[in-house]
């Protein structure tokens, strides 16, 4: 199977998400809030939760398989924003990132770590995160990952 770079980055940065203690394996438990995050109804039907914890060839199997190609990084970053964004304000604030991380296991992250990224995503200084700010943050986690300088 040959993935496009693009590809690449983005199955690197979910898997990380969901392994966030680093084990190289992402939970089924994990792997089914993952699909419930994509909120793709056909993506969810299409996909058989495994029972096993996923390594990354075998997560990167399965989601290759059932990926449209249609989608850029934005839109899946979109969506993720969307379904972290609960009260549906446009903006995600540190509460809600912080449930978010909670959710999908990232609990070493600190009150003062949560709020130290949405300093820094935080462009306009109104302690909250705009789907912008929140897309230039996630592209610059791209850049990182793909090796990048990043300023």
């Amino acid at each position: 199977m040959s993935l496009t770079h693009g590809q690449e980055i983005e199955y690197k940065e979910a898997f990380a998400l969901f392994d966030p203690t680093n084990s190289g394996v992402i939970q089924p438990k994990a792997f089914s809030d993952f699909l419930a995050l994509l909120n793709d109804p056909q993506l969810s039907q299409n996909v058989k939760i495994p029972t096993q914890p996923l390594d990354y060839k075998a997560f990167v199997a399965l989601m290759a398989q059932n990926d449209k190609g249609a989608d850029t990084s934005d839109d899946a970053y979109g969506r993720l924003f969307r379904s972290i964004n609960k009260d549906g304000s446009g903006n995600l604030s540190s509460a809600e990132l912080r449930v978010a991380l909670q959710h999908f296991g990232n609990n070493s992250l600190s009150e003062v770590d949560v709020d130290e990224i949405i300093h820094e995503a935080d462009v306009s200084g109104d302690g909250r995160i705009t789907l912008e700010e929140f897309l230039k943050i996630m592209q610059k986690s791209e850049k990182k990952l793909r090796g990048e300088h990043v300023l």
